[in-house]
């Protein structure tokens, strides 16, 4: 009877650790498979911050050369295209991969005329700032030509005001 009573013990331990195991196993499992199902998720959004940490050090850039200040843009400079080679070799999407490539071509360029104060360089940052917010997924204006001053051919000219 002892005997009976002992493994009738047993059994029961064994059911009620069963019992207690198995939803949390489940649960774990279930857990688990919602991480996993997330991870690429946020190493999309963890490349996309990176890539939006980029764009801000090239306006910085962009906005130092707006106020001719050719000295803090140097170092602005070089820091972003050392950003550029450092997350070209973390991008794993070909879009993204081919923007920082062809932003990291023009580190030469913009250097150069940075050392020679050439505002002109203004408009190489402006290329790379549509390709960064292309790269982003963000939408770009279209060029549009710089306004012009000049009235149109079918727009009589105003008469001067009367004298007087």
């Amino acid at each position: 009877m002892k005997r009976v009573v002992a493994v009738a013990v047993i059994v029961l331990a064994g059911l009620a650790y069963i019992g207690g195991f198995w939803p949390e196993h489940r649960r774990a499992v279930e857990a688990e498979a919602t991480l996993d199902a997330l991870r690429p998720q946020l190493a999309d959004a963890q490349a996309r911050v990176r890539l939006g940490e980029v764009l801000g050090q090239q306006l910085r850039l962009s906005d130092a050369i707006a106020v001719r200040n050719f000295g803090e843009a140097s170092t602005l400079s070089s820091a972003f295209f050392d950003r550029v080679q450092q997350e070209m070799a973390q991008a794993t999407a070909p879009d993204v991969r081919d923007a920082l490539a062809e932003i990291q071509q023009t580190r030469d360029q913009v250097t150069t005329a940075i050392a020679r104060t050439d505002p002109t360089v203004a408009d190489v940052l402006r290329q790379q700032q549509i390709a960064l917010r292309r790269a982003l997924g963000y939408p770009v204006p279209p060029a549009t030509p710089a306004p012009s001053l000049a009235a149109p051919a079918d727009v009589p000219p105003v008469p001067p005001a009367p004298a007087g």
